[in-house]
């Protein structure tokens, strides 16, 4: 690491290294509290004014200007919120920390020290595998905090943990095919392995099934013509005789089979039973929430208590009627941000996503990392929860910004040589 070869060690960076390592683990309810006021009072200390001038130049990238605001457009969207702070708090409950981890890795991080905070991140998916699957192997097992064999997730939901590994599996290979280190490389290989198995012994079939989409995906996009090499095509066989191993052991392909049923029950039947007959009934729903208020939404955590109106009133809706179990979300990110954001705000956010992964195109290992990142966020945001559950939220902004960084640092560097040159 950069920062380990320097003569003089810059502590702050380091400390922006740990504080990115750390961030996925989400050990206690303050972590993010504590470590970000750190990481704030040290950051004015020493960039004081250039705080808010870097973080004003980058805003201009036009990828960082989208995001910036899609955050303020969700604040604004509070005011047809009902009542207004319900909207406020759902909002700075997820955004909060934004303001503050955002700008310091803007001005404190270049194009190299934006590459290594990439790796941090993969390594820190890489030391929760390890710790996933001594679980899987029975040597910690605790039923409170969801230490269980059957499903070793840990102390994070499976949700969360199965997209770390959906990311850190297909990015490490990406790492070790780019890299000219050997060391890495090895290091990298096995990353890519841990968190392989990690993901197949925890039960998310939205992950497991991403995982799979963006293995057609990278097969059509990387490979291209040389898809058919015997090289290539080992090396996918190989990933796919590894799906269906892990698939096969502890019927876990029966889910699949199950998710079928429930699927037929609901089209012919018009019964939502079972995990996916009850996604299906919240996408249909949504839909219908949506349809009213496509524009503009219907403001922050309004969209989760229609939902809630509708689904208790509802003969067809199969979960729990109390008050108190009531499901108060759509279990999909792409409805929750639709419905609550309109077409504005959701066309802030995917754009500012689109353009940032274009910005990269002509730099191979960024553009497909980012696309890897972007596509199991997209992909699991249809069935699962991804920018409105912490630590998940925190992650993929992160892995925005350091993308923006490297993208912004190209792309300067770029109209600087034909400058230059004219």
């Amino acid at each position: 690491m950069q920062v380990i070869l320097e003569k003089k060690i810059n502590w702050f960076i380091s400390y922006v290294y740990f504080y990115i390592f750390m961030l996925p683990w989400n050990f206690f309810k303050s972590q993010v509290a504590i470590t970000s006021l750190i990481l704030l009072v040290w950051a004015f200390i020493k960039y004081k004014k250039a705080l808010f001038v870097k973080t004003k130049e980058l805003s201009k990238f036009l990828p960082i200007t989208l995001l910036f605001l899609f955050f303020l457009y969700s604040f604004i969207s509070v005011l047809w919120s009902d009542p207004i702070i319900r909207g406020f708090n759902h909002v700075l409950n997820f955004e909060k920390y934004y303001f503050i981890f955002v700008p310091v890795l803007l001005v404190s991080l270049d194009k190299n020290k934006a590459i290594i905070g990439l790796k941090v991140l993969l390594l820190s998916f890489a030391f929760y595998s390890i710790y996933s699957i001594l679980i899987y192997l029975g040597f910690f097992n605790s039923g409170e905090y969801g230490f269980q064999p059957g499903n070793p997730t840990g102390h994070l939901r499976y949700l969360i943990v199965s997209q770390y590994m959906v990311i850190a599996f297909f990015s490490s290979l990406f790492v070790l095919y780019y890299s000219d280190n050997k060391i890495e490389k090895l290091l990298f290989l096995l990353v890519s392995v841990l968190s392989f198995i990690t993901l197949f012994i925890n039960n998310s079939r939205t992950a497991q099934l991403s995982f799979i989409a963006i293995l057609l995906i990278l097969t059509i996009v990387f490979f291209k013509k040389n898809i058919f090499k015997i090289k290539n095509l080992a090396l996918i066989s190989l990933v796919i005789l590894g799906v269906v191993y892990f698939l096969t052991q502890g019927n876990r392909f029966e889910r699949y089979k199950l998710s079928y049923i429930e699927m037929k029950k609901a089209i012919n039947e018009n019964i939502y039973d079972g995990s996916f007959g009850l996604r299906l009934y919240l996408t249909k729903t949504g839909f219908e929430i949506f349809s009213k208020n496509i524009l503009f939404g219907t403001g922050p955590k309004d969209n989760r208590k229609i939902l809630m109106d509708i689904a208790r009133e509802d003969p067809y809706y199969r979960g729990a009627k109390d008050e108190k179990d009531l499901l108060n979300h759509f279990h999909s990110e792409q409805m929750d941000t639709l419905t609550a954001y309109g077409l504005v705000g959701y066309s802030l956010l995917f754009f500012s996503i689109v353009f940032l992964i274009y910005k990269l195109r002509k730099q191979p290992l960024f553009y497909y990392l980012s696309l890897i990142v972007f596509l199991t966020l997209f992909i699991n945001s249809f069935a699962n929860k991804t920018l409105s559950v912490k630590p998940l939220n925190y992650v993929y902004i992160i892995f925005f910004i350091l993308f923006a960084i490297i993208a912004y640092n190209l792309e300067k560097n770029e109209k600087e040589k034909i400058e230059n040159n004219s």
